[in-house]
């Protein structure tokens, strides 16, 4: 059974009239009735009942027209739906993030690609960087936003925001009175830190400033996320380093935020896929992420253009 044949019949159907089908579908009348008569064959059942006066349905006729015009809605339907994945319009893409996303590039690039890609459904997961990273390996992950540096060919990534480290102190610290605070005067403390994992992220970030301030913390509590660390902080469990963007967006009762007297290292936030994933969505949200940070073009142009 051919398309063709299924579209042959229901112009005859609508029409009732051999001629005017065939003048509709711009084919000859003995080609579009071998065409039916093909089609009844194969299926097995007269479809059309014709007289020299007219041509009416016959009851099986009437079930294989019904059920065609539902085939050949859906099959439209596909079609178009994977136009729309092929562009990069539809789909489904997944994005793990870290909180320090949440306050700059996260929100801006949800906001593009609801205009560039509305019918695309977006999945959002907050994870810690090493559960990024391997579920991005593992392709359970389309792109991930963390602290990390990489060198690894499997995967791409760009800088996506840079934030000086400050203090975030319980707001009864002795030193909280101050402005700007000497890092070294925290040796003693507990240091809240994200974990280590395989890559060097933000735990490496943290120790490289202790140590150029000429410490290693005495103590130090490990947390999955910078926001439980912070949250930590309020309980008086101890200090942390956490990226600037914190002091205005991230506002916890108990908190206070202390800029440090030290050249302190630079945090970078990178957004992260694997380098083979050639998905239209995937490359689309590359564009976009880009796009929000003034290295590519308009919304709508050619992933990769930038």
């Amino acid at each position: 059974m051919e398309l063709r044949q299924i579209r042959y019949f229901l112009a005859v159907a609508e029409e009732l009239h051999f001629t005017r089908a065939a003048d509709k579908l711009h084919v000859a009348q003995p080609a579009l009735s071998q065409q039916i008569r093909q089609l009844e064959d194969e299926i097995g059942a007269k479809l059309l009942e014709r007289s020299n006066r007219r041509v009416v349905l016959t009851p099986a006729g009437e079930i294989f027209r019904t059920r065609s015009l539902i085939a050949l809605d859906q099959i439209s339907r596909a079609g178009a739906e994977a136009g729309q994945v092929g562009r990069g319009e539809a789909g489904t893409v997944s994005i793990g993030f870290v909180s320090s996303a949440v306050w700059g590039v996260l929100p801006a690039l949800l906001r593009r690609l609801r205009q560039c890609a509305p019918l695309a459904s977006i999945e959002l997961h907050e994870l810690e960087p090493s559960e990024q990273l391997r579920d991005i390996r593992q392709q359970h992950l389309d792109v991930g936003m963390l602290h990390a540096s990489l060198n690894d060919p499997e995967l791409s990534s760009i800088v996506i925001a840079r934030d000086r480290l400050i203090a975030a102190l319980p707001e009864k610290h002795k030193a909280a009175s101050q402005e700007c605070i000497d890092l070294k005067t925290l040796s003693g403390e507990t240091f809240i830190v994200p974990k280590s994992h395989a890559s060097v992220g933000f735990h490496e970030l943290v120790l490289a400033a202790c140590s150029a301030a000429g410490f290693t913390p005495a103590r130090m509590q490990s947390t999955r996320l910078l926001q439980t660390a912070v949250a930590l902080v309020a309980g008086g469990v101890g200090v942390a380093l956490v990226p600037e963007s914190f002091r205005e967006n991230l506002q916890i009762r108990g908190v206070v935020y202390r800029s440090l007297n030290e050249k302190t290292p630079v945090a970078k936030l990178i957004a992260v896929w694997r380098t083979d994933n050639q998905d239209p969505l995937v490359l689309k949200v590359e564009a976009e992420l880009k796009a929000v940070l003034g290295i590519a073009e308009r919304c709508g142009d050619p992933p990769g253009a930038a």
